[in-house]
């Protein structure tokens, strides 16, 4: 018999008051796509509070709440992994509770993965249940795992919400907090889309790994490092922080940054007829996602701030600075007004309303630079666009780069 449970924690009760809003699609799409994904009848987030777990988020199963001796979670909340039951009426631990013997359910299969609180406690479990036995494949556990720090990073994300807003001394301080956390906020909204497009890339793969065009395998590696890439960044952007003492410094060939950009880009750049070109670049000491998403932020908006009628030409071009490097991203757009070249790097702030955008990507860009201990600016560029210019300082003891 387990022992009994602690009493209800404040983290398990603002959770489940989260957990609780039934307009809330973005868990629900996680939940059911987790079921999808390990071909699962259906799915929950369990929530332990107390003597009882609480199933407010589900697919396939009406939202519930059971005693601890009724459900397969009791014995899995000190399972830091992925916990699996092929088949529960074989398994005198949970031959006879509710959830098997048809008094909730009559499932056979059992699989979950945890949940945790900011606090780091472990607080639930993302469940799957079948009445059919099941054996998970690896894939299926390891995509589980990742779905349910989806669901812990969205927890996070919407408890973040509910706090009231920082009061700032200076006005700087308060702008810097609010892009950090909107930067937070965007890049934990995003995890939900890039956990299904991971996880369909990751199934393609598997079921394709032996067909016989070698383009088709090409493509899904190239799919697949752009999505882990993304998901690195995001996990940045998720710190809010932004500190210097915490992002991870290493070597990164600026030039290699360039490349892969086009490649990203490719699509969006035949598109528009867009050309990005560069000059010799340097070796930066800084964080390789960081400046991916630096360069990502300024080609992107050299491309949508185009003439009309005149295919965009972007060029990346460095030169050396008192404290390190300058790097400048400069195109033959419609260009900024004088006026306007020092606060287009505030949040929100727009230039052409008639282009889409929020205003948020080149204050992304100076949050980065300022988290490196550099700065940004805007100037006319030669062609009469625009150049968008940062300097990076060198960092001693940096990780050497690949």
């Amino acid at each position: 018999m387990p022992a009994r449970a602690e009493p209800p924690s404040p983290d398990a009760d603002a959770i489940l008051a989260i957990l609780s809003r039934p307009d809330d699609v973005d868990l629900a799409e996680l939940v059911e796509l987790v079921a999808r994904i390990c071909d699962s009848a259906a799915a929950g987030i369990t929530l332990q509070r107390g003597d009882e777990y609480y199933v407010p988020v589900t697919h396939g199963i009406e939202p519930l709440v059971c005693s601890s001796d009724d459900t397969f979670c009791r014995a899995t909340m000190s399972t830091d992994g992925v916990f699996v039951v092929e088949d529960a009426t074989t398994d005198p631990q949970f031959s006879s509770i509710g959830f098997v013997d048809g008094s909730i359910a009559d499932a056979r299969f059992y699989a979950s993965a945890p949940l945790y609180a900011p606090s780091g406690a472990m607080v639930g479990r993302l469940c799957v249940i079948d009445p059919e036995p099941k054996i998970l494949t690896s894939l299926q556990q390891r995509s589980l795992e990742a779905l349910a720090l989806s669901v812990t990073k969205l927890i996070e994300l919407r408890l973040l919400r509910e706090r009231p807003a920082p009061s700032a001394p200076e006005a700087g301080q308060a702008a810097a907090t609010v892009v950090s956390q909107l930067a937070a906020e965007v890049s934990h909204d995003m995890r939900v889309p890039l956990s299904a497009i991971v996880a369909g890339v990751e199934m393609l793969a598997d079921e394709l790994q032996d067909y016989p065009d070698p383009a088709v395998g090409a493509l899904l590696t190239r799919t697949a490092r752009a999505a882990d890439r993304l998901s690195r960044m995001l996990d940045q952007h998720m710190e809010l922080s932004g500190v210097l003492d915490t992002l991870k410094l290493r070597e990164v060939n600026l030039g290699t940054v360039v490349e892969q950009l086009r490649g990203d880009m490719a699509a969006v750049l035949e598109s528009a007829g867009a050309s990005v070109e560069s000059a010799e670049l340097p070796v930066l000491h800084a964080n390789p996602d960081d400046m991916y998403s630096v360069l990502l932020n300024l080609v992107t908006n050299s491309v949508k701030f185009a003439k009309p009628g005149i295919p965009p030409a972007v060029r990346v071009t460095s030169a050396r600075s008192r404290e390190g490097w300058r790097i400048s991203v400069s195109d033959n757009g419609v260009g900024i007004p004088e006026h306007r070249r020092r606060d287009v790097f505030s949040l929100f702030s727009r230039v052409d309303d008639g282009v889409s955008g929020y205003g948020i990507g080149l204050a992304t860009v100076a949050r980065i630079i300022a988290a490196h201990g550099g700065r940004v600016g805007a100037e006319e560029s030669p062609e009469g666009g625009t150049e968008i210019w940062f300097e990076v300082p060198d960092q001693p003891d940096v990780v050497p780069g690949p």
